[in-house]
Order: structure tokens, then sequence, then C-alpha cells
């Protein structure tokens, strides 16, 4: 009876103390990434693996990437082939992603599905959403105090964007007579028709330009320099991509959204469900100022930025 009692306290200690090395461990094993498009747009896909690599560095795991996935189809096949390879958090980097996850994840109950800027969600599946509008308000703020022809242009991807309605109103709030001339390219990478946008809006006097898309906004950037146009960044901090001429950007910063949510996700933590992510100088913010931008600008815009931090309301 003692021997049996003997050998029931040792298999408890052998299981507490694996137990403790998987806690101590966390959730995580190996990550995977599925973009919709590429990791060479320097902004939106970009941003993503960058975010994909600085979790393999702090959590010393493997991450597992695919590009232009486009079907459900598609998607299974990339998250079967990652079941195999040990991934237990996938990431599909766009709002499609949604769908696609949503017609196989009862299927992969041991993994956590993410994605970005859609309402799809479930028990294993989070979605991820950047609430845009402020990042816009006050890079259409700082636009509006920058501009002397008082003609502003914007190229977005699509209409609905908030980002792109919260830069309108920001300009417009600042001073309602600027004219500020919205194209829309009706997709995040066609570069052909993002520049002939740009190009009509040369006849229209405009000295400034936001292309809020992920395929044309650092050709329009460079295209906006040679004809002395300021513009302003998009997802990434672009300062260094046109120092004089960027005025600033509406940043996104994916790497420290990438990171925070494997965190999340390797504690425990991480809810089902939409977490939103707003303007907080921490994961969206205003990126580094151009050089054109005189100290009283930036110090008013700052201003307004700190007045909304601690607050929540926009100075309108």
């Amino acid at each position: 009876m003692k021997q049996s009692l003997l050998v029931l306290i040792l298999l408890m200690t052998i299981l507490m103390t694996s137990c403790g090395q998987v806690l101590n461990k966390g959730q995580l094993n190996n990550v995977g990434l599925l973009l919709d498009g590429t990791i060479h747009d320097e902004t939106w896909g970009k941003g993503a693996y960058l975010g994909a690599l600085e979790i393999k560095d702090e959590h010393n795991i493997s991450v597992l990437t695919r590009e232009s996935v486009t079907t459900s189809r598609e998607t299974e096949e990339h998250v079967k082939d990652m079941k195999r390879q040990g991934v237990n958090l996938v990431f599909g980097h766009g709002s499609d992603f949604g769908k696609h996850f949503s017609s196989i994840n009862e299927y992969y109950p041991e993994i956590q599905f993410v994605y970005f800027n859609g309402n799809t969600f479930d028990q294993n599946i989070t979605s991820i959403h950047f609430d845009g509008y402020e990042m816009g308000y006050f890079a259409g703020v700082l636009s509006a105090k920058v501009t002397d022809t008082n003609q502003i242009g914007v190229i977005s991807a699509f209409q609905n964007q908030p980002e792109v309605q919260g830069f309108y109103e920001g300009v417009k709030n600042t001073n309602p007579n600027i004219k500020v001339h919205l194209r829309s390219v009706f997709d995040w990478y066609d570069q052909q028709r993002a520049m002939l946008l740009f190009n009509d809006l040369l006849e229209e006097d405009i000295d400034i330009v936001y292309p809020a898309g992920d395929g044309f906004n650092i050709p329009i950037i460079l295209e906006a320099k040679k004809h002395d146009i300021y513009s302003i960044g998009y997802v990434n901090d672009q300062y260094e991509v046109a120092p004089d001429s960027v005025l600033s950007s509406t940043v996104q910063d994916l790497e420290k959204v990438y990171a925070n949510v494997a965190n999340q996700y390797n504690q425990g933590e991480l809810p089902s469900g939409v977490i939103h992510y707003g303007f907080d100088n921490e994961y969206i913010y205003l990126g580094e100022y151009g050089d054109a931008v005189d100290e009283q600008v930036r110090e008013e815009v700052d201003s307004l930025i700190e007045e909304y931090i601690e607050t929540g309301r926009l100075h309108k």
C-alpha cells in the first residue's frame, strides 16, 4: 500500500512539473501568416511581415508566411500544411480572411485565427479593428495648416475608408475654404490607375496629396516629390522616403500589434470577438513630421493630439 502511495505521489509530482513547464512556455507554438497581397508593398504587407519576424525573435519560434492567398480553398490548404508544422496561431492579413476562416475554423479547434477589419468572429476567431478616423483627422488638420493653394488631393483605395473620412473632416474643420479633391482607385494595389488619378489631380493645383492605399502609396509619394507636392504617408512612417516632402504619416504600427496579439495568446488572454485599436500614440499615431513642417504647426497639432488623448474628444 505504501509503495503504491509513493508511486502515486511520484506520478503527481511529474505531472505537476510538466504542467508548470507548459504554463511557463505559454500557449504559442509556431505562427502562420497569410496575405492576400505581398510583403513587398512597403506598407500593409511589409508591416505584417515585420510583425511576424518580431514574434519569431521574441518567442524563438518558426513563422510560416504565404502570399497571394485569395480564396477559402487556398486558405484551407495552407492552414492544413501549417497545422502539420505545429502552427497554432494563424494571422490572415486582411478583411477577406474573416469569411475564409469562418468556413474552416470548426475543423481546426486547436488553432486560433486572427484577421483584420471585419465583423466575423467565433470561439477561435478574433478580428482586429484599426479605428483609422482619428489618425486621418489629425493628418487632415496638419495638411490644412500647411497648404498654400487651398487645394488638397486624396487618392484612396476605396471610398469608405475611415481614415479618408477623418482626413476630409480634419481639413474642413480647420479651414472650410479648402477644397479636398477625392479620388478612389477601387483596389489596394492598382498603381497604374492611382497614377492616372494623380495626374488628374495635378490639374486641380493641389500642393498636398494623401495616397491611402497599400500598393500605390510609395509611387505616388515619389511622383509628388517630382512636382514639388507634399504628401502624407500611409500605414508605415514614411518620413525616410522623402524627408523634405512627406509632411507626416498615418501610422498603424503593425509590428507592435502583431507582437501584442501573440503575447496575449501566449498568456491565454487573447479574447475571441472583435478587438479595437484606436488612436493612442502607441499602436496608431502620426509619424515623424517632415522637414517642411515648421515648429509652430507641429506644436499646434501636437496640442490637439494631447487634448484628444486626455479627453477622447476631437477639437472641432
